[in-house]
Formats: C-alpha cells, sequence, structure tokens
C-alpha cells in the first residue's frame, strides 16, 4: 500500500490517521482536512482476430516480462471509453471501436493499491500492429492457448469473452460444414438418434403409412415389403447425409423404388407422400430427444437437422419421381 501523508495539501498541516466512518483515513491536524483515497481506475480491451487474442509483453514493473491485454489507468478530461481506446492503440498500435463493457471487478495491487478494473470489448477498424508504451512486444495468440499472463483480472475477462461467443462459434463451425458433407456437426447427434432407433421408426411410420388417406393404396400393400423399404432409407438415412460420396447408391436405390412401385401399379402421389411419412417420424423421434429447446445450440440444432433432412428429400423425391418415370 502506498505511503500514508506527512503534511495537509492544503494548509501544510501535520497529517495523522483518524477512523472516520469506521475507516483509518488521513486527517489534517490543524484545518481538520479529510482525505478520502479510491481505488485507482483501469482499464482493459480484448480485441480477437480469427478466435486470437490481442496480447502486450509488459517492459516493466509491475509483472515485467508477462503478457497482458492492452491496459492502462484513465486519465483526467476522458472517459473509460476513450482510455481503453488510447491505451490501445498506444501500447500496440491497433486502432479500434468499443463493442461492450465486458467484465468490471476489483483488483488488490501491492505496486498501485486498490483498483477498480474495467474491461471492453474491442473491434478492431485500422492501425498497424507494433508494441509501443511500455509494451516491448505485441501479437495475437490463440484464445485456448495463452501465454504467461500478468493479471488474473484479463484471464477472467478472456473466459467471459470465449463464454458469450461459444455458441456462435460453434453453430457457425457447424454450419460451414454443411455444404461439403463433413461430420462433426451440431446436429450429428440428432442423425445418431435416428439410426439407433431405425426400427422404432420404421414400425411407427407403418402404423401410420397403412392409415393415412394420402397413401390409401400403398398403404394395402404388403406391410413386409413396406417394411424394408422404409427401414433401408430410415436405418442408411444419417449416413448417407453425413457422407455425400455415397449419393449414387442412395439415387440408385430411390430410383429402384420409383420403378418398382409404377410396375406394382401404385399412384405416383401416394409414392411420394409415403416417403414424406418417413421424414415426418424421423423429426419425431429426433426432437423427442431434444431436452432444452429453449437453448441457443439445441435450437441451433432443429434448425440445422431441418435444413438438412429438406436437402436430402429433395433429391430423394426427385430421384423416386425420375424412377417412376422409367429413368434409370
Amino acid at each position: 500500500m502506498k505511503d500514508r501523508r506527512r503534511f495537509c495539501t492544503k494548509c501544510g498541516g501535520a497529517v495523522t490517521v483518524k477512523t472516520v466512518d469506521d475507516v483509518p483515513r488521513d486527517v489534517c491536524t490543524v484545518c481538520g482536512a479529510i482525505f478520502y483515497d479510491n481505488p485507482l481506475p483501469v482499464v482493459s480491451t480484448v480485441v480477437v482476430e480469427d478466435r486470437k487474442v490481442l496480447l502486450v509483453l509488459r517492459g516493466r514493473e509491475p509483472a515485467a516480462g508477462l503478457w497482458c491485454l492492452p491496459s492502462g489507468f484513465v486519465e483526467l478530461c476522458e472517459t473509460i471509453e476513450q482510455a481503453a481506446l488510447r491505451e490501445t492503440l498506444e501500447e500496440s498500435g491497433v486502432k479500434g471501436e468499443i463493442v461492450r463493457m465486458l467484465d468490471t471487478g476489483s483488483h488488490a495491487s501491492d505496486f498501485y493499491g486498490d483498483l477498480i478494473w474495467v474491461t471492453f470489448e474491442v473491434r478492431r477498424t485500422g492501425g498497424e500492429l507494433h508494441a509501443g508504451d511500455d509494451a516491448c512486444d505485441a501479437g495475437f495468440f490463440p484464445l485456448d492457448d495463452l501465454p504467461p499472463m500478468a493479471f488474473e483480472t484479463n484471464v477472467t475477462a478472456i473466459k467471459r469473452f470465449v463464454e458469450q461467443y461459444r455458441d456462435i462459434w460453434a453453430m457457425h463451425d457447424s454450419f460451414s460444414k454443411i455444404e461439403v458433407g463433413e461430420g462433426g456437426m451440431l446436429s450429428d447427434t440428432l442423425f445418431e438418434i435416428v439410426s439407433r432407433d431405425a426400427d422404432l421408426i420404421t414400425r411407427k411410420w407403418l402404423d401410420d403409412v397403412t392409415a393415412n388417406p394420402t397413401t390409401r393404396t400403398y398403404g394395402h400393400g404388403s406391410r413386409d415389403r413396406m417394411y424394408g423399404e422404409a427401414h433401408l432409407v430410415i436405418s442408411q438415412f444419417g449416413r448417407w447425409i453425413s457422407h455425400r460420396g455415397e449419393d449414387a447408391e442412395i439415387r440408385g436405390h430411390l430410383r429402384r423404388m420409383g420403378r418398382d412401385a409404377k410396375r406394382a401399379g401404385l399412384p405416383l402421389s401416394e409414392i411420394v407422400s409415403a416417403l414424406s411419412l418417413t421424414r415426418k417420424h424421423i423429426f419425431a423421434r429426433a426432437f423427442s430427444k431434444v431436452r432444452h429447446l429453449d437453448g441457443v445450440i439445441e435450437q441451433y440444432r432443429i434448425l440445422e437437422m431441418t435444413s438438412r433432412v429438406n436437402l436430402f428429400y429433395d433429391k430423394a423425391v426427385y430421384d423416386l419421381i425420375r424412377g417412376w418415370e422409367g429413368e434409370g
């Protein structure tokens, strides 16, 4: 803690320590002035690009030789937002704009005393990265692989930033894999449910298709044949939808189904309806396993699965019709 005052800045009288409002304070023995010492305001910024955070290497005490967020004290006649952007520019050469206040907390420093630490999320708008002011290096580091950090408050703020963006990043990563047909998407767990419960889904579909008015003719066919065709589609669905290299297999199977249905005299409309009913029961089973519909990730899983299923069925209906029309 800093040294106590010896003399009054107002009258020059000797200063002693007295308890005022249950707190030891400097008090002038001559004019009675009470000196209130308050925490110093400190600002930091979290600037992230490509999931890497901007850090600077401290060149002076405290914590010289360790990394930290661009940080510094608020000066007179500036707002804390202005101070945050100024310190970022001075220490790293990076220009930015405030996005939001990310974190705030108290910090007890042996070097400076009590501090109030406010951290902002900042979006980079320009500048050229270089170490400046009292920093001896600056760079961007992966959020999950930070170097030795000077201040725990900085680590806490970075963790809070990651928590706020974790779901968004997970959804972005998952969505980016849809077009290339990769696995590892958030909705893959729902497709695993479909594959595991294929028999149950098929039996529910069979009960539906034999009673549904849109499949009146189709539903009077052989239950064993209908079960076999539907179970093949449903049981292989998860594998098919995750591996686009098997499109030829899917196409061939569906076109054979279309040709066989026409030979059996089944109306095309009923064949398409029967196929659509498999989609209905796939959705019903998968969504019944989603526990928290109010969660952002769970909502995205449903949205992502819906997109992937609909894409699959658009192709499936097309191939089924082409088979019914006699196309090989």
